[in-house]
């Protein structure tokens, strides 16, 4: 009788252990099933920290997130910041996210070519700030340009002082490595670089046709020849993704390189690293004229009369091809 009563209690015990043990693992994982944003502001101890969490159902003991954390003093090591958590984590992953201080991230792509109202407009889409106010401070601050276009990680709460800053650091890093000498050109002989650079990125097609589109930019140049760039006239224009018309090409600006010679007096746009090298290593050619072959590739001449031959050749090209489909159909 005794023995069954022993079993019999140790099997009770043995039971309530489990369940204790089974409530305590559930207690060390969270109760939210959808992804949340905490914000953990500065100078919070680790039993507010503890008490937000509980709060916000990130973790359900508080007692042992407290005695994790003060375990090797790792409770000092707790940093502020807004912080992403999926569902129903773990509290040891929780106070590792912690300690680490791994932020949730705003990951903002600038393609290359974008101008900074595009910029703004990026920035408008993920609520940095309105589309407005970035292009407003561009324009103040004079950083057409020189916003180097990339992939950026920024945290949530980034102000749009601090994605300017972002950007011109990483035009600068990627500038002197691509071109170390830089660092003894003058402003000017720099701001012809960005600003040629930017001409070639709205112009060209292949990377590989750059050089060589940045070589009859510079020897029009040379010889006091005007640019008659479409892409510059469009950057005044409203509607900057139509060709411009023969009306719009009459705009007095300095920025209608059919009127005025020489260069616009700002970039047009914020060039990526291959139009950058091609404005400084441009290719070594004769060419002063080249035009699109109808397929993202152009040909180059070296005279007026070569580039009517060429004109010429490509268009009639183009006819028989189309005259061609017409009658495969």
């Amino acid at each position: 009788m005794k023995k069954k009563l022993i079993i019999s209690s140790i099997i009770i015990i043995g039971g309530f252990i489990i369940i204790f043990f089974l409530i305590f693992i559930q207690s060390l994982y969270g109760t939210s099933d959808i992804k949340k944003l905490v914000d953990i502001p500065p100078g919070l101890t680790a039993q507010e920290i503890a008490n937000l969490l509980y709060k916000e159902n990130i973790i359900k003991n508080k007692s042992f997130f407290i005695f994790l954390s003060k375990k090797n003093s790792l409770d000092k090591k707790l940093k502020a910041g807004t912080y992403e958590f999926n569902k129903r984590p773990f509290i040891e992953n929780v106070l590792k996210k912690l300690i680490k201080g791994e932020i949730a991230y705003l990951k903002i792509t600038i393609p290359p070519g974008s101008t900074c109202k595009d910029i703004g407009k990026i920035l408008e889409n993920y609520n940095v700030c309105s589309e407005r106010s970035f292009n407003d401070m561009c324009k103040k601050y004079k950083l057409e340009g020189f916003l180097f276009p990339d992939t950026y990680y920024f945290p949530l709460k980034v102000s749009k002082k601090v994605v300017a800053r972002k950007m011109i650091s990483t035009f600068w890093n990627e500038i002197k490595t691509l071109y170390p000498a830089v660092k003894k050109i003058t402003p000017q002989k720099l701001k012809k670089i960005v600003i040629i650079a930017s001409i070639i990125e709205k112009e060209a097609g292949p990377d590989n046709e750059k050089p060589l589109i940045a070589s009859v930019f510079y020897n029009r140049l040379k010889i006091g020849m005007p640019l008659q760039s479409d892409v510059t006239i469009m950057y005044i224009m409203k509607n900057q993704e139509k060709a411009p018309t023969p009306s719009d090409l009459k705009i007095i600006s300095p920025y209608n390189t059919y009127i005025y010679k020489g260069l616009p007096p700002t970039p047009i746009c914020n060039p990526g690293i291959i139009s950058l090298k091609a404005a400084i290593f441009p290719a070594k050619t004769n060419y002063l004229y080249f035009a699109s072959r109808g397929n993202d590739t152009s040909y180059f001449a070296k005279n007026y009369h070569d580039f009517l031959i060429k004109q010429e050749h490509y268009y009639n090209l183009e006819n028989k091809e189309s005259d061609t489909n017409i009658s495969n159909k």
